[in-house]
């Protein structure tokens, strides 16, 4: 800003008369009119502190702080220590992204203004801001000392509790907000969305409720009470609450994709692909930011509600690049020029169901110019018997047969046709983490599990024992990210069919410790041939990331239960906090794959001819949409 003196400027004794007029004009609600008064009396006012705090806080509160920076300067110029005005200027650089002078600014005020509660304030919410929780907690707990009514503290307190683990405290502030706040939605919204965020879903929903007393039409309420409402399975009345949300913002994307959600799962596929249809002709359906800006590069991420993907939130949150994520929707077509990205992830990773969204997809991205992470073309050769067939010749390997069959031809079959005892394991075709899926040991259950199946195609696998010699079954996940082989987690269970979360693991020390020993030093565990056949796989399946789980069976050699690109890693580790820095360790991987890609700028095609692929196999590019 300019701040020599002006020609037309108005005389020092005009002074008095401008500084009474602004008085007026703010008084009167006319800040615009206050500002460009003071501008225009910017050589006279520059030497004058106070007019120079009035016309920076006035620039401030309009949101122009860029346009405050040069003001408040003014009155330091003059008076170094003018507490008003290291505030003033604290708050305008952390609203233009300088929080380091931003913070100079703060500490240096509360030399002038130790007992003043919103200088500590805003000393504690800068610090939040910048991840440094700990060090935040004592400033907001002082500004609550100093003003036990402070809701502003008690929220940021809260937050910053929530994020140090403490829910108890967090829980503590919110409920103080609300008492001191009862008729402010947003103590409501505080206290829900804590409730909500560590799965206290009862409490959310009462939360919630309480704040659409007070404000039924609030946008807010109406969209987090329909999220918490689908996740407790009232799925009926998320979907009133959803609709109720978009008739106050009809437009809103993550409505839209909520009501999408909530349709699709109620079976009312039509209502569902109208509201996915909505988001999508607008283009980008999520924007995630970098944690901090510029943005090291952008990605776009290919997603599909009607197919299986990768779960990506966890995978990407917090990182240095934007992502956009794009809808692939059946026949609906995007527009690949519109698409601004350095770098595609292809986020669509179910190789047995909607072969033809894959399809669209392989279209999508032979049109772009950019390299491609996971290419949609090798992603079809990850079904489970497509895995089976191209890892059975691996060394140090056990890869248990598998099919795939139709029910309703399996039943025809069973009912003419005498087999011997059998020991498979059944499962829907398309299912993960074990839902719709059984040990059959005689003809009549898997005659059952047939007949109850209906016209969904089946996978049938040769059942391999893999129990430990201590009688407890071992499931080990890695995950691929380029050439690194990363560890995510081991699950010990006392039955054949493991997952981390049916486990009694949160009781048990010895497995707790036994996972962690394994997530430090797989290698130990696995041994060198165990490690290369694993590396044989990543080799094999030729994807850019992508999941394996496996055991090791009494001979060192791995057992092959899954390999694909739908393995879910996430950062909800209460209980076993030591596995959240081998996730940031494949999150960091995942970025780092990504960096090395975008700057490569190598538009990416999948090998052909594709290795694992037989005229009319299972992942044959001739059945792409078969």
């Amino acid at each position: 800003m300019n701040l020599s003196p002006d020609a037309t400027s108005p005389s020092p004794s005009a002074l008095v008369g401008i500084l009474q007029h602004v008085s007026d004009l703010m008084t009167s609600g006319n800040s615009n009119e206050a500002i460009n008064n003071l501008l225009s009396a910017r050589d006279l006012i520059k030497t004058q502190p106070l007019a120079c705090n009035t016309l920076a806080y006035l620039l401030l509160h309009a949101d122009r702080q860029q346009e405050a920076i040069p003001w408040f300067e003014a009155v330091l110029a003059v008076n170094p220590g003018d507490a008003q005005a290291l505030s003033g200027l604290g708050m305008s650089c952390q609203a233009v992204g300088d929080l380091t002078r931003a913070l100079q600014c703060y500490e240096a005020a509360l030399v002038w203004r130790w007992n003043h509660a919103s200088a500590w304030y805003y000393h504690g919410a800068l610090l939040a801001q910048l991840g440094r929780l700990r060090e935040a907690l004592p400033s907001l707990d002082k500004a609550i000392e100093l003003q036990d009514d402070y809701v502003d503290a008690l929220t940021k307190r809260c937050q910053v509790l929530s994020g140090l683990g403490d829910v108890s405290g967090a829980a503590l502030s919110a409920m103080r907000c609300c008492q001191l706040s009862p008729n402010d939605v947003s103590s409501w919204l505080l206290f829900g969305d804590l409730c909500m965020k560590h799965d206290d879903l009862g409490h959310a929903i009462s939360a919630y409720e309480k704040g659409l007393e007070v404000s039924p039409a609030n946008f807010q309420c109406l969209y987090n009470m329909a999220y918490v409402l689908k996740r407790a399975g009232q799925k009926d009345l998320a979907r009133r609450h959803v609709h109720a949300a978009l008739r106050v913002e009809p437009g809103n994307r993550e409505a839209l994709l909520l009501c999408a959600g909530i349709e699709q799962e109620l079976g009312n596929t039509e209502e569902a692909l109208d509201n996915f249809r909505r988001v999508a002709a607008a283009g980008v359906a999520r924007s995630h930011q970098a944690s901090r800006q510029p943005a090291r590069f952008r990605a776009l991420l290919l997603f599909s509600p009607f197919s299986g993907n990768t779960p990506y939130e966890d995978l990407i949150g917090d990182s240095s690049y934007d992502a956009d994520v794009v809808l692939m929707l059946p026949d609906h077509h995007c527009d690949p020029k519109a698409m601004n990205a350095d770098i595609v992830v292809n986020l669509v990773s179910e190789a047995d169901l909607r072969r033809d969204i894959v399809a669209q997809v392989a279209d999508f991205v032979g049109r772009l110019d950019k390299s491609v992470i996971n290419h949609p073309l090798l992603i079809l050769g990850t079904d489970r018997q497509s895995i089976a067939q191209r890892l059975a010749a691996i060394p140090d390997t056990v890869v248990p047969a598998t099919i795939r069959v139709e029910a309703i031809a399996l039943c025809q079959f069973l009912r003419s046709n005498t087999l011997p005892s059998c020991n498979l394991i059944a499962r829907h075709a398309g299912t993960h983490g074990g839902d719709k899926m059984e040990l059959v040991s005689t003809l009549q259950e898997l005659q059952a599990f047939a007949g109850e199946a209906g016209d969904q195609p089946l996978y049938l696998t040769d059942f391999f024992d893999y129990r430990s010699t201590d009688g407890f079954y071992r499931k080990y996940r890695f995950i691929f990210v380029g050439e690194e082989i990363l560890p995510y987690h081991l699950a010990v269970g006392d039955v054949w069919k493991v997952h981390h979360t049916s486990t009694r693991m949160a009781e048990i020390e010895w497995m707790r410790r036994e996972e962690q020993a394994f997530l430090e030093q797989p290698g130990h565990v696995f041994g060198t041939k165990a490690m290369a056949a694993l590396d044989a796989i990543r080799r094999e399946v030729g994807l850019d990331y992508f999941g394996i789980d496996c055991s090791l069976d009494t001979e060192g050699r791995v057992v092959v239960f899954e390999v694909n690109a739908s393995m879910l890693i996430h950062l909800h580790n209460t209980g076993f906090e030591y596995k959240t820095p081998h996730v940031m360790r494949i999150k960091h991987a995942f970025e780092r794959l990504l960096e090395r890609r975008a700057k490569n700028a190598q538009p990416s095609t999948a090998p052909f001819p594709l290795p694992w692929t037989e005229a009319g196999g299972a992942g044959s590019p001739n059945r792409l949409a078969g």
